[in-house]
């Protein structure tokens, strides 16, 4: 068993080919704000500062029920939870989550159908509160075993067990993953 440690604190990052739009359309499949995704994206991670403001949105999740980094959720404290929102589509941009940062994906579509193992562009609209408003567009990876273990196919990913909040994402993951 393989477990990936990763000791770099990631700060809000873009290393990733990521196309962000914004867009007014309001509806139940509004049309894909973030279109590309790289395998093995990089972590959007705001580490706890002097106001107490800390956030983390992990690349992947394994929502396969074993109770280990089942949900895709944003990792936050300090924020306007009324307003700020996470959306998600799959790769064709058909909406498959829409929701408050309040609740989590746990990898079925609208439809309540499990989603494939792959990328989702995700877009994140979160508000301080001190009223500034930080849009973020990222990758999410739905990540599956294969045999004993999860394969990352040399990978790196960043999942929320492995966030500590002064830190970021140090820790090693629980979940058993395999090159």
């Amino acid at each position: 068993m393989k477990r990936i440690v990763f000791g770099l604190v990631c700060v809000l990052i873009a290393v990733c080919v990521i196309t962000c739009t914004k867009s007014t359309t309001k509806s139940a499949n509004p049309p894909a704000t973030c279109t590309v995704c790289l395998a093995g994206d990089t972590a959007l991670a705001h580490v706890i500062d002097t106001s107490g403001l800390y956030y983390f949105l992990p690349t992947a999740f394994t929502p396969n029920s074993d109770g280990i980094n089942d949900v895709f959720y944003l990792i936050y404290d300090k924020l306007n939870v009324d307003s700020s929102s996470i959306t998600i589509w799959d790769m064709s941009g058909k909406g498959v989550f829409k929701g408050p940062i309040t609740q989590g994906w746990d990898g079925r579509d609208l439809n309540g159908n499990k989603c494939p193992a792959g990328g989702y562009p995700v877009y994140v609209k979160i508000w301080t509160l001190s009223g500034k408003v930080i849009d973020m567009c990222t990758c999410v990876t739905i990540l599956t075993y294969k045999g004993n273990c999860i394969s990352t196919n040399g990978y790196t990913y960043y999942l929320g067990d492995q966030l500590d909040i002064t830190k970021g994402f140090v820790n090693p993951t629980t979940d058993h993953l395999c090159l």
